[in-house]
């Protein structure tokens, strides 16, 4: 083709044709510089408006990005390619130079503060054995500690979290990771008397399970000395140092954002009037709103207020039996002393210094009087349900004031406050009729707090202000799922208060529960909401986590039989009378069919596995008044030959031997619960971290991996660097396949790219 076209050198320039791609970036690149001239006249010279100061960063981008162990996403250069053009606003476009200047990627240098007002000297410290540092804190001194540590009070007094410990001879585990705030230990400035104290290291394992799950990890001390690298002086290395004084927020990991636990004035007035006794009745403490104002921490401050007011401090010398707290803890999504999903009342009898998942189940001084199963991590899933499981356990609650009369209660309620559950808030404060009702936030919203100040009649709703973070590494989701490593993750064998192990429970023999044949383990498997038919049951269990509720009186099951007819219990297990001082509660199971409409048979058998599986055609739920909850299982596999279901559980023999010599039946419910992908990869995970400890000590290592780096960006770097580090050996791995390349995927598995149109002519030169 000859070139016929000749360009004209000093003729203008004709308009270009823009894409629509392009246009609207132009367009958003003039916004910006008016949008930015409009600033300079707005602001002074030298002032910015703040923009996002807050940077994100993920614990490991091995593992944790391939199979999804972690749902924090960082928006960098990198992933910002995972973007389109449309999930932006017009007006925020940037141009590459400006979004790289912008980028979150690049660190905040935040502002240090201080965290300890403890000066350190050779009178104030002193190193006894075994790693123990004594510590004598002046009146008006605080003392802000990273790590897990015991604590115990030799003379004066101090404040940890609400409580007020004085001298004894018992310890205190302390768990302060920097996922949360740190707690504060204070010698108060109203006290006469110098505070002295003794920090014990302890190791309960809880740490190891940083080589299971990148969630774990930097999360404790990392220093050899427990004043840190200033003060080595005063104290002695150690290489089993669990715990390190931070003086400010300097002193712990170069990216973490450490802050201390804080309890605002209005707080610690509340707490104080809620400590005092009124009237015959002990206290009812109803604490509720909004997600992430700190529910779950006041109730924390409000339990070890309350222990503290159990002994009276002129009577020290005096051994006094120890008076415990009732907690009705009702939010299945992040409840403190139980897997999620399930509902519990709790008697506890010693002071809480930790985050939930240091402690899944309560230590052996406390116990669990009740659990129910919600199969869901929200009351949404099933409301009739849960308030029905509410509604048994206040009932145990009043039983436990025959034994306890001065038994005071805190409720600590889910963060769902608007539509159906405000009108879950409303029914609790009917029924319950608590004697405060404390709400977490004072900015409403205010047709919330009229409702309930209308269901409490007389009784005053209080307003606190919410609880002030301003920085989390852990999401929600990532905290279920710390919360559930850590409950199957128990040592049972030890029986010194809580411990926990480092294998990977696809190393731990399961339990074998015989379905099939004369006098079986298992009644039946029950799923709450979807109901997969009976050919898909197996499919649908194996790999989940699965409730074991106790059967306390066949009554439990909606239409259950005897000979043909109806059980009078059965009958009456769908509507219950409840009488309490000046209420009668009716309670009517509306989410079950009536006994009439059930399909027979109740249990039936899947075709090829043979499962007892309850009718799905029903698609009914345990009577909690006859049934309860003694914890998570997960379903390892089925053995269809043997008919045996193999499964995981922390729950101890002697509670499996205690209901199959009482007669009582086991049911599995399958429901709404978070899928276990944490356990399907500690294996691959732990191997990881082998591999990394391993290739760190051959020479060069680093350098190869640096260079192997540069040739590829992005994802794909992440891939390959993954594929590197766990190699072969993984084919008998359940639940878990190694994909080459893009074998097994599909279409869009892989990064989507926007194809970006450079704005060529519309005349097709060059």
């Amino acid at each position: 083709m000859s070139p016929n076209k000749k360009r004209k050198l000093d003729a203008p320039l004709a308009p270009l044709h823009l894409s629509a791609f392009a246009a609207r970036k132009a367009l958003a690149t003039s916004s910006l510089r008016d949008s930015k001239s409009q600033n300079d006249q707005v602001y002074p010279k030298g002032v910015q408006a703040e923009t996002n100061p807050v940077s994100f960063e993920l614990p490991d981008s091995g593992t944790q990005a391939r199979y999804g162990i972690s749902s924090l996403q960082v928006m960098s250069e990198e992933s910002g390619t995972n973007r389109t053009f449309m999930d932006l606003d017009e007006t925020t476009q940037l141009s590459s130079s400006e979004s790289r200047a912008k980028s979150p990627e690049i660190p905040v240098e935040r502002p240090s503060i201080t965290l300890s007002s403890f000066k350190p000297s050779k009178d104030t410290v002193r190193t006894l054995r075994d790693g123990t540092l004594s510590i004598r804190l002046a009146p008006g001194e605080r003392l802000v500690i990273i790590g897990q540590f015991e604590i115990s009070v030799q003379k004066g007094q101090i404040t940890v979290m609400g409580s007020i410990l004085r001298p004894s001879k018992r310890l205190y585990r302390v768990f302060a990771p920097s996922s949360h705030s740190l707690p504060v230990i204070r010698c108060l400035a109203t006290d006469t008397e110098s505070a002295e104290l003794r920090l014990y290291p302890f190791k309960a394992g809880l740490r190891s399970l940083e080589f299971l799950s990148p969630l774990f990890g930097k999360l404790w001390n990392e220093g050899p000395s427990p004043l840190g690298s200033e003060y080595t002086d005063l104290v002695q290395k150690s290489k089993g140092a669990t715990f390190q004084v931070l003086f400010s927020s300097d002193d712990g990991y170069p990216k973490a954002y450490l802050q201390p636990l804080i309890s605002p004035p209005e707080w610690n007035e509340v707490l104080a009037t809620c400590s005092i006794p009124s009237g015959q009745n002990p206290r009812a403490i109803m604490v509720c709103g909004p997600k992430s104002s700190g529910k779950s921490t006041f109730g924390k401050f409000l339990v070890n207020r309350l222990l503290s007011n159990s002994t009276d401090p002129s009577q020290t010398k005096q051994r006094i039996k120890p008076r415990g707290v009732a907690l009705l803890d009702l939010d299945p999504g992040q409840p403190e002393y139980s897997p999620p999903g399930q509902l519990s009342l709790v008697y506890i009898l010693e002071p809480n210094f930790g985050p939930s998942f240091t402690h899944p189940v309560p230590n052996a001084k406390s116990k669990v009087i009740r659990s129910h199963t919600t199969a869901a991590i929200s009351p949404s899933f099933d409301p009739n349900l849960y308030m029905a499981c509410v509604s048994d356990l206040f009932a145990h609650y009043r039983n436990l004031l025959s034994t306890e009369p001065n038994c005071p209660l805190v409720i600590n309620t889910p963060g769902w406050v608007l539509g159906t559950g405000l009108e879950i808030l409303v029914e609790l404060i009917t029924q319950i009729r608590p004697s405060d009702i404390i709400y977490m936030s004072q900015d409403g919203p205010v047709e919330v707090v009229d409702s309930l100040r209308e269901a409490a009649h007389s009784t005053a709703v209080l307003t606190l202000p919410s609880q002030v973070s301003e920085f989390t590494t852990r999401t929600a989701s990532h905290l279920r799922t710390m919360q559930s490593m850590s409950y199957f993750h128990q040592d049972s064998s030890k029986n010194a208060g809580l411990s926990w192990n480092s294998l990977p429970l696809t190393s731990i023999p399961p339990w074998e529960i015989r379905y099939s044949g004369e006098n079986p383990g298992l009644l039946g498997v029950i799923c709450y909401g979807e109901q997969p038919p009976p050919n898909l049951l197996a499919e649908s269990i194996n790999g989940s986590l699965v409730a074991v509720v106790v059967i306390d009186d066949m009554a439990a099951i909606p239409g259950w039989t005897l000979e043909g007819e109806e059980t009078e219990s059965a009958k009456q297990s769908h509507e219950e009378f409840m009488k309490t001082d000046d209420t009668e509660i009716r309670i009517f199971n509306q989410h079950s069919p009536q006994p009439h409409n059930l399909e027979r048979p109740l249990i039936i058998r899947t075709p090829d596995e043979e499962l007892p599986y309850f009718n799905p055609s029903n698609a009914i739920s345990l009577d909690p008044t006859y049934s309860h909850s003694i914890g998570l299982a997960l379903v390892r596999g089925i053995d269809v030959a043997r008919r045996r279901l193999q499964v995981l559980t922390p729950i101890t023999a002697s509670v499996i031997e205690d209901i199959t010599q009482a007669g009582k039946s086991i049911v599995l419910v399958n429901g709404k619960l978070d899928t276990p992908g944490w356990a399907y990869i500690e294996e691959l995970t732990q191997k990881n971290y082998s591999d990394k400890a391993t290739r760190k000590q051959l020479p060069g290592a680093k350098d190869n991996m640096d260079e192997e780096f540069s040739e590829v960006e992005g994802t794909e770097a992440r891939d390959v660097n993954e594929h590197r580090i766990l190699g072969d050996g993984f084919q008998n791995t359940p639940w878990v396949e190694k994909l080459e390349g893009s074998h097994g995927r599909g279409v869009g598995a892989r990064v989507w790219r926007v194809r970006r149109d450079l704005g060529r002519n519309g005349d097709g030169s060059d």
